[in-house]
This record gives C-alpha cells, structure tokens and sequence, in this order.
C-alpha cells in the first residue's frame, strides 16, 4: 500500500515562527528533526513566546545552519545559526550549547528562562536557555519590542514536554503539537483548485514533510508508514489533524505585513466547505476549523540511543503506508481523538487559544 510515494520537500524550522529552511536530508532528533523549533522568540518581560500571527514581520526572518549540521554530523566549535532580515545585519548564534549550569545572570547567555506559549491544550509552561544580549538586542530592534531569544534545552526543563495526543514517550520542545507535519502535494494542488487567481503557496501551512504522489488529503487517512532510507525503515505513527492557524493568511514574501491578505482570509472561509471537521472524520468539534495536514510521531525518536548516530530522512525516500483509518488493524501507537481539538484556533470564528506554527 503506497508504494511509489516519495518525499518531495524537507522544511525545518530552526527559530519558531520565522521562515522555514527547505534543505535535501534532515536528521532526527528525540523531539522531531533535528534543530526544529529550537530557538523561540519570547517577551523580555514574561517569556511568552512571538508568534507570526502577532509580530508577522517573523515571516521575513531567515535563520540558516550547516548543511552537515541539519544531518545530525559534527560541525566546528565557530559553527553558527544564521539569522537574517531586511534591514539588519546578519545574527551569528552559537551553534554549540552554552551549558545551562544555573549560574549565569539574568540577561547573560546561558542563563535558564522560564517560558510560555499557547499548545492545544492551553499554555505551555516550561524553561528555555538564553541566547544572551547580542540576540536579544538584534530582535528587540527588528521587532521593536523588548525581545530575547531563547533555546530549547532538556538538560534545563524541569520535566520532558509530552508530544499532545502522543502516547506517552514521544516528546517535543518548542513545537506546538506533534513532532512532524505532513501534507502531500497533491492536497494543496486540490485546494488551490478552488482559488486559481489567488493560489496558496505550501509555506503558508508549514509542513515539515511534503510527500508525492498519493491522491488529495489521503494524508489524513493514514495510521502508520515507514520512510525508507538507505535500507533502514522509520516508523511513523498519526497523531490528529492539523487545525489551520491565522498563518496561511499572511504573505510570507513581502515586507507589508501588518494585516492579513483579504483573499486568503476568503480563501480558508471557503475551506470550510470541504475541509472542515466532517470533511476529516471529526464528529465532535467544540470550535469549527479548517483542517491541512496531519501530525506524525516516530518510532526512532524513543528508540535510539543518545550517544548513536541519528537516523536521516532525504529528499527522494521512499514512503510506504502500512494501515489507514479504514484499515481493520489494531494500531498499538497513537489513536485521533476527536475531543481533542477543541482549543485550537479558528480563523474566522472564536479564539480561545491562538496556534502559530
């Protein structure tokens, strides 16, 4: 079943809510790809996380890493995150951890943040490490709001973050939900058949993985399936359907972005015709969303020794669906919950939590 997918496009997002890196192989980590979501943007005052959906000039911030370093592979002591916007001078952010040992001072690199940011299940509150006053100034100046830039670090959260919905040992960092996002090429092509003078491109959505060739939203039927790479098979497992943010309707290409596009704001009123709950199997919606794409966990990233060499997905792998939702098979992995959706965000109904991804 599924035989002839590939893996068309690899998106990780290395700083929360700025521009995705489109790169050829992704190593993973034990919270999803590796570097994904690592450095979130937060408040100076409460370290609640800046999403795009409140600062949408995050669209515009490009962070970049080492090839070698997205593979999981060893990288110089100088290795750097790259951060870069319109109008300010390139951000260098170590790439090695500054160890999280307690003793650095408030405002110094290094020092343990306590941070907060809106989940499907209210608001996360955790610790993150942060990436000192260089950073901090370069976004309090971009954002024009006292800012710092903070790192997600386990060694400094008081307990590892349950992936939501996951069954228990899945785990994440600063990524709202599940570990990966998945949506086809297909699927967007079917939507963008109802909005032919005013397309989504697929960055308005944010899937880490692309995938080619099964027939529109087949992604949400899907149970479990493995990525084959270089004769090694990773395991994935559903977790829910993805419930669309304000993101999809902020142009992440121009620099005018104080308020969203009125056409894409149309456009996902429209989805609701033929990807709202029902349209995905959902019985029970306590707030009604758009839904694209679906949240996956993988096996590897409980499975693998912390001292072992990261499994890698590239670009070109194949994927292969062993059950679907209408398969008759008992799936010991993670389960939907249609209850479970209840506090994400609807773009154009109530907001009880607002998701940005």
């Amino acid at each position: 079943m599924g035989t002839g997918y590939t893996i068309a496009e690899i998106v990780v997002y290395p700083v929360k809510g700025c521009r995705g890196v489109s790169v050829p192989s992704a190593a993973i980590s034990f919270t999803g790809f590796l570097f994904d979501r690592e450095w979130m943007v937060v408040k100076a005052e409460n370290g609640r996380a800046i999403t795009m959906s409140r600062a949408p000039k995050l669209a515009l911030v490009q962070p970049s890493l080492p090839t070698i370093a997205m593979r999981g592979e060893s990288v110089p002591a100088s290795a750097t995150l790259e951060i870069n916007a319109p109008g300010m001078k390139a951000l260098n952010v170590p790439l090695r951890k500054c160890p999280s040992t307690g003793k650095a001072r408030q405002g110094e690199r290094g020092h343990i943040v306590d941070v907060g940011m809106p989940t499907l299940k209210g608001v996360y509150e955790g610790q993150g490490v942060d990436e000192g006053p260089e950073a901090a100034a370069w976004f309090t100046q971009y954002l024009d709001i006292p800012a710092r830039l903070v790192r997600f670090d386990p060694t400094a959260t008081k307990e590892n973050r349950q992936a939501e919905d996951a069954p228990e040992g899945y785990v994440t960092g600063f990524v709202n939900t599940g570990q990966f996002l998945f949506a086809s090429e297909a699927s967007l092509d079917k939507v963008n058949s109802y909005f032919t003078t005013a397309p989504f491109p697929m960055n308005r959505f944010r899937p880490n993985i692309v995938v080619r060739g099964p027939p529109s939203f087949e992604e949400d039927k899907w149970r479990q399936f493995t990525i084959e790479h270089m004769g090694t098979h990773l395991n994935f497992s559903y977790v829910m359907n993805r419930g669309m943010c304000k993101v999809p309707t902020i142009n992440q290409d121009k620099p005018d972005l104080e308020n969203v596009e009125p056409n894409k704001v149309v456009g996902v009123q429209t989805m609701f015709t033929f990807r709202s709950g029902p349209h995905v199997g959902l019985e029970f919606e306590k707030v009604k969303k758009v839904y694209f794409g679906s949240y996956f966990v993988c096996d590897s990233t409980i499975s693998t020794a912390s001292n072992s060499k990261p499994h890698v997905i590239d670009v070109g792998d194949n994927l292969n669906v062993i059950t679907t939702k209408h398969d008759d098979v008992s799936v010991n992995h993670a389960s939907p919950k249609s209850g479970s959706l209840e506090s994400n965000m609807d773009l154009c109904g109530p907001r009880p939590v607002e998701l940005m991804y």
